[in-house]
């Protein structure tokens, strides 16, 4: 009976033991079950990709597949078990921070995972590339970026040859330990048509917007905006003599490359609603607008998209690359170049104002009027149309967006309050947009030459709620975006602060 006792003992001693111990044996393979795997979201097989770069009349079965996979968002919430390790429980001092990045399709994607996730140690590498008196504004503009609480991101590639078949988003959310939501704008199609040499296994030719965010993301959707251009068709077609001349000179003058892209589908945008730890919820809508289509092609988006987020009733942050040149970057030829100045009035009555002013030497009318273009427009595309001289055709889409009001009553805060700037300069959005002395600070530049090459493009438009969720600090993050050699994409981020 004793021995009997002690036995039981001994098995009881030795389950114990194993059932601490067990776990930490697999505690590695445990956690990396967790972590999530990179994810495929394409619904188009790479025979299809081939169907579709070849045909331009496909079968039902085929349209609805690439229709799936242009209307469906990818939604990924990391688990609860998770969230304790990776996520913040509270938004920091009572602000929640919203950064929008144009990425460039990601080709420096391991930049900006260091940024954000080791800013100092970033510092400390690519410090040298920043002048000594712009230190400490690089060190705070990092800091800016990488305490980003919900990040809007244009431009993302996933499975594209170009970008060496990342998952950007993936990588980028990873890194953070944030959720995130994708939707495709376009199925490339290029690098098919010019016969690469790709990998058809990890080929999947998408490209979109994204948002990440450090708290669960409840409901997605995505808006397909109206055509400004027709890609597919219009990309397939050969291409004149001035177009491949005007493409020539961009790469030559301005050291930019104009690419023929071949590609299904058309801009979009995603909407998100984020639960926040109060569980307040914010409404995040990341877009990008055409820049192949003239102004009005880009207002008639911007109004379908106003038309499909005027019920939400929670504040609201519309982020996102507006394109607004003043002009376009349609293909062009000799024919489009004559019609296109036959149809504007604004160049006929110039050309009528110039001959009426014999006083002037040949062509300083039409250099002053240039200079006058340049300088009121491409920072300040908000700035107001003057006829003949400058007329803007931007104007009207942020005439819309200021007048523009929800069915709460609410409206975008256009109020420019220099108390919340981040500068102190007063104006049209200073608070959720950096104003500099003339105009905002530009977000897109042309290498050379400096002094016609820049561009504000990207944009944040708040509507707060009661008085809260008011936009302050907004920034435009140069120095981190020059820091690396060639800089990091060809747009730089932009940051905004709303109060909670």
């Amino acid at each position: 009976m004793k021995i009997i006792k002690e036995k039981h003992v001994h098995v009881f001693f030795i389950c114990l033991c194993l059932v601490i111990l067990i776990p930490f044996f697999f505690k590695d393979r445990v956690i990396k079950d967790k972590l999530p795997k990179v994810r495929l979201v394409s619904y188009l097989s790479y025979e299809d990709l081939v169907k579709l770069a070849y045909n331009k009349k496909n079968g039902y079965k085929l349209y609805r597949k690439l229709q799936k996979q242009l209307n469906t968002p990818y939604i990924f919430n990391r688990k609860e078990d998770l969230e304790s390790q990776t996520l913040s429980t509270k938004p920091i001092k009572n602000r929640l921070r919203v950064a929008h990045w144009n990425i460039q399709r990601g080709f420096n994607t391991e930049q900006i995972k260091a940024l954000l996730t080791s800013p100092d140690t970033y510092y400390y590498v690519y410090k040298n590339n920043i002048r000594e008196k712009s230190q400490d504004n690089f060190r705070r503009e990092l800091k800016l970026l990488s305490t980003s609480d919900i990040i809007s991101l244009n431009e993302v590639d996933i499975g594209m040859p170009r970008t060496n078949y990342r998952n950007n988003v993936d990588e980028l959310a990873n890194s953070l330990g944030y959720n995130y939501a994708f939707a495709t704008e376009f199925v490339e199609l290029g690098p098919i048509i010019a016969m690469l040499n790709v990998d058809t296994e990890k080929y999947l030719g998408l490209h979109g917007n994204a948002i990440l965010s450090k708290y669960p993301i409840k409901n997605v959707e995505v808006v397909r905006l109206p055509d400004g251009y027709k890609w597919y068709e219009e990309e397939l077609k050969k291409k004149s003599f001035l177009e491949g001349a005007r493409r020539v000179g961009a790469k030559g003058l301005f050291r930019e490359h104009i690419f023929s892209e071949v590609r299904r589908g058309g801009r979009n945008a995603i909407i998100a609603d984020i639960e926040l730890p109060n569980k307040e919820i914010v409404t995040v809508v990341s877009t990008h607008l055409e820049d192949r289509c003239i102004p009005k092609g880009r207002f008639k988006q911007i109004e379908y998209l106003l038309t499909k987020i005027k019920d939400k009733r929670t504040p609201l942050v519309l982020a996102g690359d507006f394109n607004t040149t003043t002009s376009d970057s349609i293909p062009t030829s000799l024919k489009k170049e004559i019609t296109k100045r036959i149809k504007d009035p604004n160049f006929l009555a110039r050309q009528a104002l110039f001959l009426t002013l014999p006083v002037l030497p040949p062509g300083v009318g039409n250099l002053s009027a240039a200079a006058i273009s340049t300088s009121l427009k491409y920072k300040d595309p908000a700035v107001i149309s003057i006829p003949l001289l400058s007329p803007n055709g931007e104007r009207k889409t942020f005439t819309y967006l200021k007048d523009f009001r929800f069915y709460d009553g609410e409206n975008f805060d256009f109020d420019g309050n220099p108390k919340r700037s981040s500068n102190g300069k007063r104006g049209l959005l200073s608070d959720s947009n950096e104003r500099q002395l003339k105009g905002f600070e530009s977000t897109f530049e042309f290498t050379k030459p400096n002094v016609i090459g820049y561009y504000k493009l990207d944009w944040f438009f708040i509507k707060p709620k009661r008085k809260r969720f008011e936009p302050y600090n907004g920034q435009t993050l140069k120095l981190v975006n020059e820091s690396f050699p060639s800089m990091i994409s060809d747009h730089d981020p932009i940051t905004v602060d709303l109060k909670i």
